[in-house]
């Protein structure tokens, strides 16, 4: 099959900052699975400009062996498509709210199938933005010939007819052996919590703090990766507490860090998939996420994690049942957060999601 991925977040280059890999990671899998991908990365620049990210040069770039043509636009898709006609493409896959725009066009234009994959950020140009994207959004969803979405809440939000999940999935060596999972609930002195996310306000971190300030429990930790523009106030704010701020580290090391830890607590808002929360389960932690985003509907309450209001006092409540529970208890759950990414493994994933788009063909 030939795919043509239309989206505004994929990286150029190893050094692309801002950029998540998750899309990514989709691409590099189809090609792992014997499929050809190539790359349209449509770039509203003024939205480029906001989120204070590079604005690249509009030319063909590959990366990861990845053709992937760059388009800059200052109204949405007010570019020809004539570098597309000798393009061999059986279908459009597009991703977050400018890709559904554009892959719409595309399909227009070319009379190729359009399968339309649905992002948190659908939600918020679809409410937000009723006087501008809001209509053309609602119109590429509807007339796309498939729609998916990254998780369960997100469909459940959106109630889109003919809607498959297309979830990210965690590489089978990344899952800890369940021996190794279990070993580090085994006489627990102390309580180790960790958290990875970039310090925005939607992530909530401060939340998370609170709760460890006034809780005041001499036997837990919390441990913290990542940096952004809310580090000082954090900083400040856990001044003090059993709270250590290893800053922004190598995806391994995060890891590694990930498989010491008993618990991983990220009560994030709008969070579309959130992989930390993946990487978590696959490390057998005890995985916290907040209701309505990210991994609520894979993680259930009392099975392999938690899921909270993002409320301070919830994630306290949370952390004294968890600090109560019995070494088997501990276990249990550890042993249904890897079956959860046993689940949700790489391949399984992508041989899901091609399986999705290969109705529409």
């Amino acid at each position: 099959m030939n795919i043509l991925l239309v989206t505004d977040l994929y990286p150029l280059n190893d050094t692309h900052r801002g950029i998540p890999k998750t899309i990514e990671n989709f691409a590099l899998s189809f090609c792992e699975l014997g499929h050809k991908v190539t790359v349209l990365r449509a770039d509203l620049v003024l939205n480029t400009l906001l989120r204070g990210r590079r604005i690249y040069p509009e030319k063909t770039y590959f990366h990861n062996g990845i053709k992937i043509y760059n388009k800059n636009f200052l109204l949405p898709f007010y570019f020809g498509l004539d570098f597309l006609k000798n393009e061999d493409f059986d279908v459009i896959i597009s991703h977050m709210p400018s890709g559904s725009l554009c892959g719409a066009k595309i399909k227009k234009r070319f009379k190729k199938p359009h399968a339309a994959i649905v992002h948190s950020s659908d939600i918020e140009v679809l409410e937000k933005y009723k006087f501008f994207f809001s209509g053309a959004l609602k119109s590429a969803l509807k007339n796309a010939d498939i729609t998916g979405a990254r998780s369960i809440w997100l469909r459940e939000r959106l109630g889109l007819k003919n809607t498959f999940l297309a979830p990210s999935g965690i590489k089978k060596e990344e899952i800890i052996p369940r021996n190794e999972a279990f070993k580090k609930f085994d006489n627990i002195k102390t309580l180790k919590i960790i958290t990875a996310a970039s310090f925005i306000k939607r992530k909530n971190i401060n939340l998370l703090i609170d709760a460890i300030k006034e809780l005041n429990m001499p036997d837990i930790t919390l441990k913290i990766f990542g940096g952004g523009r809310e580090e000082r106030a954090l900083k400040k704010e856990a001044r003090g507490l059993n709270i250590e701020f290893a800053g922004q580290k190598p995806r391994s090391e995060v890891l590694e860090e990930m498989r010491r830890s008993h618990v991983f607590i990220l009560p994030s808002v709008k969070e579309t998939f959130g992989l930390s929360y993946l990487e978590a389960l696959a490390s057998g932690c005890i995985t916290v996420c907040s209701e309505k985003s990210g991994l609520d509907g894979w993680i259930c309450n009392l099975k392999n994690g938690f899921i909270i209001k993002p409320e301070t006092n919830d994630i306290k409540r949370v952390i004294k049942t968890i600090r109560k529970m019995s070494t088997e208890q501990m276990k249990e759950m550890s042993k249904n957060a890897l079956k959860t990414a046993d689940e949700l493994e790489y391949y399984k994933c992508a041989e899901n999601y091609l399986e999705n788009i290969k109705k529409i063909l």
